[in-house]
C-alpha cells in the first residue's frame, strides 16, 4: 500500500513539473510575440545590399523588396532588383518561424524566367532581427543561391538588409 502511495504521489509531481515547464514556455513566446509588440508579422519595404561572401563590401547599389510575413507562418516577397533584367523573376513564396527572442528565420524560393521558360531559381534563406522598434528590422544573415532547372546549385550569394514595416 505504501508502495503504491509514493509512485502515486512520484508521477503527481513529475506531472506538477512538466505542467510548470509547458507554462514557462508558453509564456516566453508569449512575451516575445504579444506583451513588447516585436514581432515579424506584417509587410515590410527592405532595403537590401547584395556583398561579397560573407562580410565583404557591397557589390552592388542597394534596391528595394517587399516581404510580407502571414500569421499562419508563410512568406511572399517581390523585389526590384535590376540584376535580373531581360530576366523575369517572380515573386518568392516561403515560410518563416521564430527562432528566439526577437530572432527569426525565413526561406523563400522564386522562379526566374527568360521568355516564359524556367531559366533557374533563386532560394533565399535569412535570420531576421528585431531590436527595440517594432517598426524596423535588421536581416543579420542571409544566403542566397540560384539553381538551374534540374536543381544543380550554379551561383551562391550574401546580402544584408533593413526592413521598415509599412503602416
Amino acid at each position: 500500500m505504501k508502495s503504491s502511495y509514493w509512485k502515486a504521489l512520484a508521477v503527481l509531481a513529475a506531472a506538477v513539473g512538466l505542467l510548470l515547464g509547458v507554462q514557462r514556455v508558453a509564456a516566453a513566446h508569449s512575451e516575445d510575440w504579444d506583451r513588447d509588440g516585436l514581432t515579424l508579422q506584417g509587410t515590410w519595404v527592405v532595403t537590401v545590399t547584395q556583398q561579397a561572401c560573407p562580410d565583404g563590401p557591397a557589390m552592388a547599389p542597394p534596391f528595394k523588396s517587399l516581404l510580407t510575413f502571414d500569421a499562419g507562418g508563410t512568406l511572399t516577397e517581390t523585389t526590384d532588383n535590376p540584376m535580373f533584367f531581360p530576366a523575369l523573376r517572380g515573386p518568392g513564396h516561403g515560410v518563416w518561424h521564430h527562432t528566439g527572442w526577437h530572432t527569426y528565420s525565413a526561406d523563400s524560393l522564386a522562379f526566374v524566367t527568360v521568355n516564359g521558360m524556367l531559366a533557374k531559381t533563386q532560394k533565399i534563406s535569412q535570420t531576421i532581427e528585431i531590436a527595440n522598434d517594432p517598426k524596423q528590422f535588421t536581416t543579420t544573415a542571409a544566403s542566397v543561391q540560384f539553381f538551374d532547372p534540374t536543381g544543380t546549385l550554379l551561383v551562391t550569394g550574401c546580402a544584408t538588409a533593413t526592413g521598415q514595416r509599412f503602416e
